[in-house]
């Protein structure tokens, strides 16, 4: 039919389905559908699309179409635009030749029918991967809760790549709009800044001072005051979080308090000044809901929060993206790469190198048993300018096994080192629930781990993996052999039992229901007391 006779519309009702602007040949997945209607008894009513017989559903109205008003000389707004966004691909009908129509309603019940619009459904495109990368997120202007997100930095460790992966979900539902505030910058700002969410560096915050912490309070609220905040969400319980922390009770702000470490707060906070740790103290007591990534965390924390005030929600994990780098990943070449040998064993540990993911015991536990294992290879990615750092590759130069073991920088791309690996090794003696071992998980790995907090929630022995004591060199001696005189066969089923769990038990997109919802009900809560009082002092 024609598109439109420039001039204005004198009969009862006219409209028009345009053809999609894909043509004739519509494949399943997302599209949409377009086109206008105009009553002479007011605006569009409803407006029905079916396909091929079948109903797609109501089609959204009110849209403008600025093409209609100039070719029928209206003023803007008198034509009415709809669409109907729709994934063909629970269309009931089969792939072929199909007819679109709409039936539009007016004011008064008048009775308008468009279309036919011939179509040729066919079925979707392959895609590249059997997993897809997730959908871009809205951005965050405009869309659901406005959301404090207080954090304490911007890098590439466990709690932060938790926050970013929960920020992408809950944007992706559109449940936040979040602005975060971080003491320090890092690599995943850009990341955050392209999913639309504003960034505000706040500073390392002098917490040596009441005064000077009362200070950055004072600013970071002001600040804070005409953004209007319904919620708080606060990630880590560090000591670079609490003047944000202390800012959401300024402002009224119920707030979740996401607690990953599991150290007890006098460990937390014993360097801090005393009037800054009692106010810290004071606000475990008042925040809407402490959270926690593991039961023996939360048990931790229960004689500063109660018995009944803490709540554990095994956070998710996004597997697209690890699974699009699983599928086709080439385990020969990326250790060709990497100067590692075809029928190395390979231990991997992933994270800081630090005291208390206990790598120097790890090399003198593998130093022990190296020589039983001749194919064994030991590689701790996580590498960095520290005085313990340089212990570790002291150590391991002088152990007796330095040409099997390997110290890597830390580096923002882990995955392949997973695909290399055969077994994942933490031997931390403090650790919530670390998000290395998920991954590892994800990639169907065994994971040798100490039985300290969240870790035996994740690890079963002799399962998924192995536990043994923490901070015992022979213990960890000892897992290392059980580990590595497994069979193929075994560690085969270990992984897939991790990777069951996984899926199972730390889902990304449950994790962000769950946390969605915990936000709403905080936010229609009852407002938290303010941290001023002379009790908090």
């Amino acid at each position: 039919m024609p598109l439109l006779e420039p001039k204005r519309i004198a009969i009862a009702a006219k409209g028009h389905l345009d053809p999609p602007s894909s043509g004739r040949l519509v494949r399943r997945g997302a599209i949409a559908f377009h086109g206008w209607t105009l009553f002479a008894s007011g605006p569009c009513k409803r407006v029905e699309v079916l396909l091929g017989g079948e109903p797609l559903g109501r089609a959204r109205l009110g849209l403008p179409r600025p093409d209609v008003c100039e070719a029928l000389e209206l003023a803007p707004g008198e034509a009415t635009g709809f669409e109907l966004p729709v994934n063909l691909d629970r269309w009931p009908g089969g792939d072929g030749e199909a007819s679109l129509r709409a039936i539009a309603t007016g004011p008064a019940g008048e009775r308008l029918e468009l279309g036919p619009v011939e179509l040729t459904v066919a079925p979707a495109l392959a895609p590249l991967s059997p997993a897809p990368p997730r959908p871009t997120p809205c951005a965050a202007a405009g869309r659901g809760l406005r959301t404090l997100v207080v954090t304490h930095q911007l890098d590439l460790g466990g709690a932060q790549l938790y926050l970013m992966d929960l920020l992408t979900e809950l944007l992706r539902i559109e449940a936040v709009a979040p602005t975060v505030v971080s003491a320090i910058d890092g690599p995943l700002r850009p990341e955050l800044e392209a999913l639309g969410v504003p960034i505000h560096i706040s500073g390392i915050p002098p917490t040596d001072r009441l005064d000077a912490h009362l200070g950055r309070v004072e600013e970071l609220a002001a600040w804070a005051a005409e953004r209007e905040f319904e919620v708080a969400f606060v990630n880590t319980a560090t000591t670079h979080v609490l003047s944000g922390l202390e800012v959401a009770g300024r402002l009224g702000a119920p707030t979740i308090w996401a607690i990953h470490e599991s150290m007890e707060p006098p460990e937390l906070w014993g360097r801090v000044d005393p009037g800054v740790r009692r106010r810290a103290e004071a606000a475990l007591g008042t925040v809407a809901q402490p959270l926690f990534v593991a039961t023996a965390t939360q048990r931790l924390f229960e004689p500063a929060i109660g018995a009944e005030r803490g709540l554990t929600i095994p956070y998710g994990l996004d597997l697209h993206p690890i699974d699009a780098r699983r599928d086709g990943f080439d385990r020969d070449g990326a250790r060709r790469e990497r100067g590692i040998a075809r029928d190395a064993e390979v231990l991997l540990c992933v994270g800081s190198i630090e005291p208390r993911k206990a790598q120097v015991p790890l090399a003198q536990a593998f130093a022990r048993i190296a020589a039983r294992h001749p194919r064994a290879h030991l590689v701790f990615v996580g590498g960095r300018e520290s005085p313990y750092a340089e212990l570790l590759s002291a150590c391991a130069a002088s152990c007796g096994a330095a040409e099997r073991i390997s110290i890597v920088p830390t580096t923002a791309d882990v995955q392949p080192w997973f695909g290399v690996a055969d077994f994942l090794v933490c031997a931390s003696d403090v650790e919530s629930l670390p998000r290395v071992a998920l991954e590892a998980m994800a990639w169907e790995l065994p994971v040798l781990g100490t039985d300290i907090f969240g870790l035996p929630e994740l690890i079963e022995d002799g399962v998924n993996g192995w536990l043994c004591e923490p901070r015992d060199l022979v213990a960890l001696s000892e897992a290392l052999e059980r580990a590595l005189g497994s069979s193929l066969a075994q560690r085969r089923r270990m992984g897939r039992a991790g990777r069951e769990l996984v899926e199972r038990r730390h889902s990304l997109e449950v994790y962000g229901r769950e946390v969605a919802d915990l936000l709403a009900r905080v936010a229609r809560g009852s407002r938290v007391p303010r941290l001023l009082d002379a009790a908090a002092r």
